[in-house]
C-alpha cells in the first residue's frame, strides 16, 4: 500500500474514532421495530435475544397471535432449552393462531390482551433488558389492542430497556415512535415455487 492510501485509512480511522468518542455515554433503551412481507422478521428481533443471552443480560419474549399447539416454533424450542441451562430469558407463546384458523375474533381479542398485560409487566420490569413482542403488529392490525395504549406502554419503559416489535404491517405511529425500523422486503421465496414450510428455514 502506498504512502498516500496509508495517509488516507488513517484520516478515516481517526474520524470513526472521534465518532465512536463524541457518542460514548449517550447509550439508552431502544424501540426497534422489525416489519415487511419479506422473511426475517422474528429472526431480525431472536438475533438481539441471543446477543444479550451472550452478555448475560435478562430477556422476555412474548409471542401474540402464535400458537404454541400449532407447530414446533424454533425460537421457542431453543429458548426454552437455553432456559432450562440456566440463561436469564422467559417466554411465552400466548396467542391462539390467526384468525382465519381460531374463526373467533373475540377469543382472538382476549388472548391478546392478556398476552399484553404480561408483556408490560415485563417492559416495566427494571431487571429486564430486553422484551421482544413477536408478531405484535399483527395482533394491532386485526384491531385486537389499543394501539395508543400499547405505545404509552413501550414509551413508558425504564431508561435502559430495549424493546422489540415484529410482524407485517407496522401502524405508522409505531414507526414513527421507534428508533431502529427494518422492513423485510420480499425478492423471493420457496413457497412460490410451491415449496412448504420447512424445519430451521419457517420455524
Amino acid at each position: 500500500m502506498d504512502e498516500k492510501a496509508q495517509l488516507r485509512l488513517k484520516k478515516i480511522k481517526e474520524i470513526k474514532d472521534k465518532s465512536h468518542r463524541d457518542r460514548a455515554g449517550n447509550e439508552r433503551g431502544l424501540y426497534a421495530v422489525f416489519t415487511g412481507t419479506g422473511k426475517g422478521k422474528t429472526s431480525g428481533a431472536m438475533n438481539l435475544v441471543y446477543r444479550h443471552l451472550a452478555h448475560g443480560l435478562n430477556v422476555a419474549v412474548v409471542q401474540f397471535v402464535k400458537n404454541s399447539e400449532a407447530y414446533p416454533d424454533g425460537d421457542r424450542l431453543m429458548l426454552t432449552k437455553l432456559k432450562s441451562l440456566g440463561m436469564p430469558v422467559e417466554i411465552h407463546t400466548l396467542g391462539g393462531g390467526f384468525t382465519w384458523e381460531t374463526r373467533n375474533p373475540e377469543q382472538d381479542r382476549e388472548m391478546a390482551i392478556a398476552a399484553w398485560n404480561i408483556a408490560k409487566e415485563y417492559i416495566q420490569n427494571s431487571h429486564i433488558n430486553l422484551v421482544v413482542l413477536d408478531e405484535l403488529h399483527i395482533a394491532l392490525k386485526n384491531e385486537q389492542l389499543d394501539l395508543d395504549k400499547v405505545l404509552e406502554d413501550i414509551a413508558d419503559r425504564p431508561s435502559q430497556c430495549h424493546v422489540a416489535s415484529t410482524g407485517r404491517y407496522a401502524p405508522q405511529a409505531l414507526i414513527d415512535s421507534a428508533d431502529l425500523v427494518t422492513e423485510m422486503k420480499k425478492i423471493k421465496h420457496p413457497i412460490q415455487q410451491g415449496v412448504p414450510a420447512q424445519k430451521g428455514i419457517e420455524f
